[in-house]
C-alpha cells in the first residue's frame, strides 16, 4: 500500500509541475513592418514572456490574442479569447504583452492577431510529429516559431 501511495504521489507531483510549452503563430507580413526585429524576434520575445505565466497557471489549449498598436507604438485593447472564468490568467497575459511595448515601431496604427498554443508536449514539425527527447530539443527549438 505504501508503494502504491508513493508512486501515485510522484506521478501527481510530476504532472503538476511539468513545464508548459508555448507556441506562437502570427501573420508574418503584418509583424515584419511593425515589430523591431521582425517576425522571428516577436515570436521569441512573446514565447519567453508567456513561458513563466503558462507554467504558473498550468495553461493548456489554444488561445487567440488580439491587440492594437497606436501611432505612438503603444499597445492597447488587449483581448484573449476564449475568455476564462478566472481573470488572473488574462491579466498576466496582458502584462506579458505590455512588456514588449518598446519594440513596436512608431507611426503604425494596426490591429494584430496572434494564435497561442499552450501544451506539455514538444513536437518537432520537421520530425513528422515525433516527440522530442532532451538530445534534439535544443536543435529544434526554432520549429515552434513557425508562421502560418
Amino acid at each position: 500500500m505504501k508503494k502504491l501511495l508513493s508512486v501515485l504521489a510522484i506521478a501527481v507531483f510530476t504532472f503538476s509541475f511539468s513545464q508548459t510549452n508555448v507556441s506562437v503563430k502570427s501573420d508574418k507580413q503584418q509583424l515584419e513592418k511593425v515589430y523591431n526585429g521582425g517576425q522571428a524576434k516577436f515570436n521569441k520575445d512573446l514565447q519567453n514572456n508567456l513561458g513563466h505565466t503558462a507554467n504558473v497557471f498550468q495553461a493548456l489549449g489554444d488561445f487567440k490574442l488580439n491587440f492594437s498598436i497606436d501611432k505612438d507604438g503603444k499597445i492597447s485593447d488587449i483581448k484573449l479569447f476564449p475568455q476564462l472564468f478566472d481573470q488572473a490568467f488574462e491579466r498576466e497575459v496582458k502584462r506579458d504583452v505590455l512588456r514588449m511595448k518598446k519594440h513596436f515601431a512608431n507611426n503604425t496604427n494596426q490591429k494584430i492577431s496572434v494564435a497561442l498554443n499552450f501544451s506539455r508536449d514538444y513536437i518537432d514539425s520537421g520530425n513528422n510529429g515525433a516527440l522530442l527527447t532532451n538530445d534534439n530539443y535544443a536543435t529544434s527549438q526554432q520549429s515552434f516559431c513557425s508562421t502560418k
